[in-house]
């Protein structure tokens, strides 16, 4: 546990460590090229933010009950975005980990309770000057770190890193009215999932075929995203995705929309709220173990007050 704690500090002052490396050489390549062509000091602009979230409990004789508790929440999210004449290019980094134990020291359960990777990246070439439309390609990358478990039974492994892990990539317009939000929509987007662990692709999880690592879709794809400052210190970051596949059942929507909203204290301490929604019409989830699965929406919220630190 010791050892597990220490990596996920490791990370997060590494995030925020490599967050101001970046910041200081994209400021030094600005700086060093305001010399010559003084608009490409504001080509770049690279901001972040990342948590660490602490909660504990301990009881000892407490005559109206309660369980021994130690958890931790980590997120970061990086941003690098560059805007030069009708050029931009867009990348983003969403990274999270949580867990908790419940119980005493000597026979805690380790639960986890956040597991996310998203990259996404996008270039764009303006249309036409100053109309905010631009011609698109975008690439979305989803998975997780961490092996995944049907609680309380935490012997059967029902998701691992890349098992699934997902791929969407396509050609369409983006449409960014103004600096804090921006529509991208592709008539025809490839969606990739992968199933890299063979026991799970036998079981044909995630709408994989039966033994097979990969499954391909084809279809229009929308993403949503809003980053904007609702006050000085209150931030509310929202994404949400749609596709439906042309080929099969085009009528059902997957859906991903994550919610995140941040409000800090001050420059060290803040509170977070995260919650994620999924539907997805090929992911079998079973609520009776004596029943066949269905398609399910599926919802995640998180709740934390920790350590933060924000860097633009």
């Amino acid at each position: 546990m010791k050892q597990l704690l220490i990596l996920i500090l490791s990370v997060f002052l590494a995030g925020i460590s490599f967050g101001q490396d970046i910041q200081k050489v994209a400021r030094a390549k600005a700086e060093a090229l305001a010399e010559v062509t003084p608009d490409t000091t504001k080509s770049w602009l690279v901001q972040g933010n990342g948590s660490l979230q602490f909660s504990q409990a301990s009881f000892s004789n407490w005559s109206a009950g309660g369980q021994n508790s130690l958890g931790l929440v980590a997120w970061i999210n990086f941003k690098a975005n560059y805007h030069h004449g009708r050029h931009i290019w867009a990348n983003n980094i969403d990274l999270g980990y949580g867990f908790n134990y419940l119980g005493k020291a000597s026979d805690a359960k380790f639960n986890k309770t956040n597991d996310k990777i998203e990259i996404t990246s996008a270039y764009g070439y303006e249309l036409h000057p100053n109309k905010k439309w631009y011609l698109t390609v975008l690439a979305n990358f989803r998975s997780q770190f961490d092996n995944g478990y049907n609680y309380p039974d935490d012997k059967t492994v029902i998701s691992k890193f890349m098992a699934p892990g997902y791929l969407v990539a396509g050609i369409g317009i983006t449409y960014t009215p103004v600096k804090w939000f921006y529509l991208y929509l592709s008539p025809s987007s490839g969606r990739f999932t992968f199933v890299t662990d063979k026991k799970l692709s036998d079981s044909g999880a995630f709408g994989v075929d039966r033994g097979k690592t990969m499954h391909g879709e084809f279809g229009p794809y929308l993403r949503a995203d809003l980053n904007k400052d609702l006050a000085k210190n209150i931030n509310l970051t929202s994404t949400i995705e749609l596709f439906t596949n042309y080929l099969h059942k085009p009528g059902n929507i997957d859906v991903n929309w994550s919610l995140l909203l941040s409000m800090k204290v001050n420059k060290w301490l803040a509170a977070s709220i995260q919650t994620q929604l999924l539907y997805d019409d090929d992911i079998m989830i079973k609520t009776d173990p004596n029943k066949p699965g269905g398609p399910r929406t599926q919802f995640k919220e998180l709740l934390g007050i920790g350590l933060t630190y924000k860097f633009k």
